[in-house]
């Protein structure tokens, strides 16, 4: 899930080491990464208390790794007028525990944006709107989705193609409302290049987020997802585009 800087309305909003990979055969590796989670995660997102949007995430494995795609549509409206509209998709190739590759698209409320990274021999080469970097190789992209995600320090924000860095504490117990029902759970704060505070629960699999920007809270909140969700993901942006998966 892409992440934009504090300074964007969409800030934060993307918009993921419990389960251990130690003994797993390397073709193997990747699909073992997602077996703690459902097919598709999805989150009902609000502003403030009013429909905002959507944020899901599709995991899978093509045989050799595990994939992760990810679908965010939200649209701010004001007496029936869209004032603003973000999209975004992206679609994740992990290999060995590794991201091997990534390619994004995001519609901005008309600024289109796109990112395109590959793994190689001396890091994660990542080109995006903000140029062209070499990332480490164990980076992980803004998406929230990964296990390891709570011990990080920096990410690699899957809209623009840059590095943020951040500091990650954790808060302690807490039960939020996850499917409709009471989840125990860990609550972390992030502070850095994005302020956030998010929860995991025992597995850590990602079960709620928020935040304030701008004077706005938004809360993401876990729902689950509903019969037509599989065929949102292939839905191209308004623009036209669509990820172009290698």
């Amino acid at each position: 899930m892409s992440v934009t800087s504090r300074r964007s309305f969409v800030g934060g909003l993307a918009c993921f080491g419990g389960l251990s990979l130690g003994g797993v055969r390397p073709a193997a590796a990747g699909i073992e990464l997602v077996a703690a989670y459902p097919e598709i995660l999805k989150f009902a997102v609000t502003r403030d208390g009013a429909p905002l949007g959507v944020v899901m995430e599709r995991f899978g494995h093509d045989g050799v790794g595990a994939t992760a795609e990810v679908f965010i549509d939200f649209k701010v409206t004001f007496a029936g007028l869209a004032l603003y509209r973000y999209e975004h998709r992206s679609h994740e190739r992990w290999r060995d525990g590794r991201l091997f590759a990534l390619d994004s698209v995001t519609n901005d409320n008309g600024t289109g944006q796109a990112v395109s990274a590959r793994a190689r021999r001396d890091g994660l080469h990542v080109e995006g709107t903000d140029g062209r970097l070499v990332a480490p190789a164990d980076v992980l992209p803004s998406s929230y989705w990964h296990p390891r995600f709570v011990e990080q320090n920096r990410m690699l924000d899957s809209q623009r193609g840059r590095i943020l860095d951040f500091e990650i504490a954790e808060v302690g117990p807490e039960t939020v409302t996850a499917l409709g029902r009471p989840v125990d759970c860990t609550r972390y704060a992030m502070r850095g290049d994005i302020d956030l505070d998010f929860w995991y629960d025992a597995r850590r699999v990602w079960q709620k987020m928020s935040f304030t920007i701008k004077g706005s809270f938004i809360e993401y909140t876990r729902v689950a997802p509903g019969p037509a969700d599989h065929a949102r993901f292939g839905a191209p942006l308004r623009d036209g585009r669509r990820v172009p998966v290698a």
